[in-house]
């Protein structure tokens, strides 16, 4: 039984919550073990084309989901997760759209620098789903708790929140991690020898134009780029933030402080 009023505190002050063993329905685990299948199959067959994209030098790609990521939407729905989100947020899950996708972390690499996914205006609710088990050396997302609460600049994080308590994202295959998509978090490295795989469903309020259309599926899943595009100064872009790291996050830190 989920304590609603316990992980509606936990969620207002740290910017995330945890909700341990969520999924584990016969049907979630057949979709899990299907899409871990076809990660694994699409990184050994076409390995040579996601080399291309961007965010495979740092080590961070997106998954472009099959349907069965609206299977397990639907899995998530069906545990009553309406009411769990109501209580966190005090507004209803229909008045928000939500768009599938997911992140793989490739081996021995994915760190990150610390950043958000957009400003609090923008506000979005990313729902992360456990499909294996991840550990400290998996390539845990890393939070900065309670960082959600105010937007700062990259150069003022980095003098302010840098130093605060951190808190890796260490869960359970079923687990179900609820976060604001504006606080500060990286993806730290996979020190592993394997795929690391978490889906994403992430919720915006519907505006005034709003069209619920059919969502359309690729047989299976994708890789996909991350962070960085694929033209030539993206690719500049990013190979000098793995392999000048240090001058990379410099004139970050420059161009923050005179970004309006």
């Amino acid at each position: 039984m989920i304590n609603l009023s316990k992980i509606k505190f936990f969620f207002d002050t740290k910017g995330y919550v945890i909700i341990e063993n969520y999924l584990n329905s016969d049907l979630f685990l057949k979709c899990t073990k299907k899409i871990h299948s076809e990660v694994n199959s699409e990184y050994s067959n076409n390995l040579s084309q996601i080399k291309k994209l961007g965010g495979y030098l740092t080590g961070n790609l997106d998954l472009i989901p099959s349907e069965d990521m609206s299977t397990i939407w639907n899995e998530i729905k069906k545990n009553n997760f309406k009411e769990v989100f109501k209580k966190l947020l005090d507004e209803e899950l229909e008045n928000y759209k939500v768009t599938f996708r997911g992140n793989i972390s490739l081996p021995n690499k994915g760190s990150q620098f610390y950043h958000t996914d957009g400003p609090i205006k923008s506000r979005k609710i990313l729902i992360g789903i456990a499909i294996s088990d991840v550990n400290k050396i998996d390539g845990p997302t890393v939070i900065i708790p309670g960082s959600h609460k105010k937007q700062i600049k990259f150069w003022k994080f980095y003098l302010t929140k840098f130093f605060k308590k951190k808190d890796d994202i260490i869960l359970k295959k079923g687990d179900i991690f609820i976060r604001e998509s504006h606080i500060w978090h990286k993806g730290s490295k996979n020190k592993s020898n394997k795929l690391r795989t978490q889906l994403l469903f992430v919720l915006t309020k519907k505006d005034n134009n709003f069209k619920d259309e059919k969502k359309v599926f690729n047989k299976q899943v994708k890789f996909g780029e991350n962070m960085f595009g694929t033209s030539f100064k993206e690719k500049m872009r990013e190979f000098v933030s793995v392999y000048f790291s240090s001058i990379y996050f410099i004139l970050r830190f420059i161009i923050s402080i005179f970004k309006r």
